[in-house]
């Protein structure tokens, strides 16, 4: 038998290229047996052994079987990919023109694959009569010191450049030698030291004669009562021992020590409260029937539900878990932001228990490591998670749900493979025969556009829930608020199982500013949280940008500090008293004086998350506040701990980014105001019209969830733009229609697709030549096949000219398979090929 191995090492001169070829290697003749595709092994490649995945096995080879060479090692006894997940990578590595190897890689956990290094040891005794330069001289003495290292530990004790060039010409002089080598994979099992009582009961007093501490008739007895074996910290924990004790007792022949395997699970600790699944309204019962006829026909056509904010869709997919559960198949439900989770999570496992699982990169390299050997050793039946957690290795995959379909997150922005979640879900579904759900209140309009051309099932719910009745008083226990707050429900009555959409106001702040109002907010949002703050109610304020102040200017010279690796403003953060780069978070002090003039007229301008706080507390100063935004939720854990916070009534006003905007259920959340909604309106993107209606709605559907209603106040400089217009409204169909006819004429997706190129270089000129050289290469195959050259836009300097240092130029190509088109252009070294961007900045 021949493998064909991809290995995780480019061999091609593009990473952007062809797919990354297979090598063919025999089979050892140990561990054979054990070899099937999927398998993750080590093969030699040249002088080195590097890291490879077996994709095919075949009893023929294409080449003299006296040229192979045989497989070295089998990594893990078990395949770690399947062969559905090996076909979804090979689509990726065509549909977004990355290598192949790239998609296997995002396929697997963190620290599964070892890296490859080389070590550097010195070939003969160091004599006095040797001549180094000052790199090498340290060098040599390092080595000298410490014995044979390899690079990862020489980047700790030397300047990386600086030793590397110093080893090189050593090397040639045979002054040191330097050789590949592999490291072993870092993720592992976690073993944990455990203890056991394995003495008589009767033997206790002579056993513990001579021991005088008080500590070991304590572990005696706790030994005892617990019967088997106990993780040795658990015995520190609850007797007050130490390790000299239990060692006394095992040389004694009392205690055993061993080791167990344990989980890494983050959810060890939560407590799930079963509950019951609730009422369907006629609106959830009619898309219920649609998908469990579907999920039971394995009718494998998409279904997209169009269900406003509050309407019940978690219900739909809960249900359409359960259903695929009692086929003995699982499902995978995908999350965009990784700050979704918990509430997901909780939702789902009181549904189903502890065959759950999440997956996300928030987790220790441990936790993704173990959830994905449950996943694999079929110990769990859903996982949850943002796009990563579809790659997790399923062996009967029977569902997937795209919950907030629409969202830019599920893009793969960086690095290689630049894929997007939505199509690489709907691929896998098609591989693995399963059904698939894609649920918004605001879809995408490629996703609403292949629902029209009847590509997609579309599903439909226009109404939202009243939360279900429960007794008063358990709500005013719950959320500690007075009980007149509910005098109108009693009147209503709660049995009713819709509520309207929360009225929407628009605010024309240029009609704010001629009435004399310059505060950040506007009368009617001033009036609308003070009546809310009165009723102890809660309130949301969203701004899409965070920070202090936007940018800072002398206001004698004009001058506006800028960051020196992007050529942008810097944001001034008020707190740690910094001007920071949003891109590649370059800080500077706060100025004093004008660097360019020396002025003292230093000002403040524009307006960010932080500053809102600020203005909130000086304008109510008793209330409490809680910021969510990147400065304040930099880890998955703070994600969660603001949100419970909130939700459990400690703070009054909730200030985000769009953080806040997707998918938080807060029945207490009666006002929730925009203060901008003109970051993204005038954005050089043809998405930013589709981009401001999405966020609109969906910061707007935060309000009213609960028994107490809801309004919504936006404020604009462009109170009649037609996204803003129809997100006020609740009117998707309406901004769709307009938005489709704009995008129809200018030939931008859903009617065509693009492709964003772009090239990177610290010099200037060479940027623009590199980029020009392209361009002309793809305007003679657009002209041999005929097609219009306005295909081609570019090249030019795109809206953020220069990250990190780099000058960037843009290539944007237009055409209804622009990935067939690419492939017969070679596209050099360097350049950045992202097929289907969510925007062309």
């Amino acid at each position: 038998m021949y493998a064909q191995v991809v290995i995780f090492a480019p061999v091609a001169p593009s990473d952007s290229g062809p797919a990354s070829p297979a090598f063919t290697y025999r089979l050892p003749d140990e561990q054979g047996d054990h070899l099937t595709v999927g398998s993750l092994v080590v093969v030699p490649f040249g002088s080195r052994r590097l890291y490879g995945i077996v994709v095919a096995l075949s009893d023929l080879s294409p080449i003299p079987e006296s040229n192979l060479r045989p497989i070295h090692s089998l990594v893990d006894l078990q395949p770690v990919l399947t062969p559905i997940q090996i076909a979804l990578a090979r689509w990726m590595s065509r549909e977004y023109l990355a290598p192949l190897y790239r998609c296997l890689e995002v396929m697997l956990p963190p620290g599964i694959v070892g890296h490859a290094d080389v070590e550097v040891e010195l070939a003969r005794p160091v004599t006095p009569r040797d001549v180094y330069t000052p790199a090498q001289d340290q060098l040599v003495t390092v080595l000298d010191a410490r014995g044979p290292l390899h690079g990862r530990q020489l980047d700790r004790l030397l300047p990386r450049q600086q030793w590397r060039r110093a080893a090189s010409q050593l090397a040639r002089r045979r002054v040191v030698v330097k050789s590949s080598v592999l490291a072993p994979p870092r993720a592992r099992p976690k073993q944990v030291s455990t203890v056991e009582w394995v003495a008589h009961a009767a033997d206790l007093d002579e056993a513990l004669e001579g021991l005088r501490s008080e500590c070991y008739p304590t572990i005696a007895a706790f030994l005892q009562a617990e019967g088997e074996a106990v993780d040795v910290s658990w015995v520190y924990a609850e007797t007050g021992c130490q390790r000299y004790h239990l060692s006394k007792l095992a040389e004694r022949g009392l205690v055993a020590f061993d080791t167990e395997e344990v989980w890494r699970d983050p959810l060890a600790d939560e407590t799930f409260v079963p509950d019951t699944p609730p009422p369907l309204t006629s609106d959830q019962q009619s898309v219920w029937e649609a998908i469990r006829l579907a999920i039971r026909a394995s009718d494998l056509r998409p279904l997209l539900i169009h269900g406003v904010t509050g309407s019940g869709k978690t219900e739909i997919y809960l249900r359409a878990v359960a259903e695929t559960l009692a086929q003995g198949r699982q499902a995978i439900l995908l999350v965009p932001e990784i700050s979704l989770t918990p509430q997901t999570v909780h939702r789902v496992g009181a549904r189903f228990g502890r065959r759950v699982a999440i997956f996300h990169s928030a987790l220790t390299e441990g936790e993704q490591y173990d959830a994905w050997r449950r996943v694999r050793a079929g110990l769990v039946d859903i996982v949850i998670g943002p796009r990563s957690a579809l790659f997790v290795p399923f062996s009967n995959l029977g569902l997937i749900v795209l919950d907030e379909e629409h969202d830019e997150s599920y893009k793969q922005a960086a690095p290689s493979p630049r894929y997007h979640a939505r199509p690489a879900a709907l691929e896998l579904a098609r591989l693995s025969g399963a059904a698939i759900i894609l649920g918004s209140a605001t879809p995408s309009l490629q996703s609403y556009y292949h629902a029209q051309r009847g590509e997609f099932r579309l599903l439909e719910m226009r109404r939202r829930i009243l939360a279900h009745p429960r007794r008063l008083s358990d709500l005013q226990a719950r959320y500690q608020v007075p009980h007149t707050h509910y005098r109108s429900l009693e009147e209503e009555g709660t049995e009713a199982r819709y509520r309207s959409l929360p009225p929407v106001q628009i605010v024309d702040l240029r009609a704010e500013l001629r009435a004399g109002n310059r505060s950040i907010f506007s009368r009617l949002l001033q009036r609308a949280l003070d009546e809310a703050l009165g009723r102890g109610e809660q309130a949301i304020l969203f701004l899409n940008r965070r920070g202090t102040a936007t940018f800072v200017l002398c206001r004698d010279c004009g001058y506006v500090p800028h960051c020196p690796n992007c050529d942008t403003p810097l944001t001034y953060h008020g707190p740690d008293a910094q001007l920071v780069c949003h891109h590649c978070n370059h800080r500077a002090p706060q100025p004093e004086r004008c660097p360019q003039c020396r002025s003292q007229r230093i000002r403040y301008f524009g307006l960010g998350t932080a500053q809102v706080e600020r203005t909130i507390h000086r304008r109510w100063p008793d209330v409490r506040t809680l910021r969510w935004d990147h400065d304040t939720a930099r880890h998955y854990a703070a994600h969660a701990a603001i949100l419970d916070l909130f939700s459990s009534g400690l703070a009054h006003v909730l200030v985000g980014t769009q953080m806040i905007a997707k998918g938080l259920d807060l029945p207490l959340v009666t006002v929730v105001g925009v203060i901008s909604a003109d970051t993204a309106l005038n954005l050089p993107d043809f998405g930013s019209g589709e981009r401001t209606f999405q966020l609109l709605t969906q910061v707007a559907g935060r309000a009213g969830r609960g028994l107490l209603g809801g309004r919504v106040v936006i404020q604009t400089y462009h109170p009649d733009h037609y996204a803003v217009a129809a997100a006020a409204a609740h009117d998707y169909g309406r901004f769709a229609a307009q938005e489709l006819a704009f995008r129809r004429e200018q030939g931008y997706p859903p009617f065509r697709r693009l492709v964003k190129l772009v090239y990177e270089d610290e010099i200037l000129s060479r940027a623009r030549s590199e980029a020009e050289a392209l361009a002309q290469a793809l305007r003679q195959e657009l002209s041999r096949r005929g097609l219009a050259p306005t295909d081609l836009i570019g090249p030019v300097p795109p809206f953020f000219s220069r990250l990190r240092g780099r000058y960037r130029w843009q290539i944007l190509l237009r055409h209804s398979d622009p990935v067939e088109l690419l492939h017969a252009v070679t596209i050099p070294p360097g350049w950045h090929v992202d097929v289907d961007p969510v925007d062309v900045l």
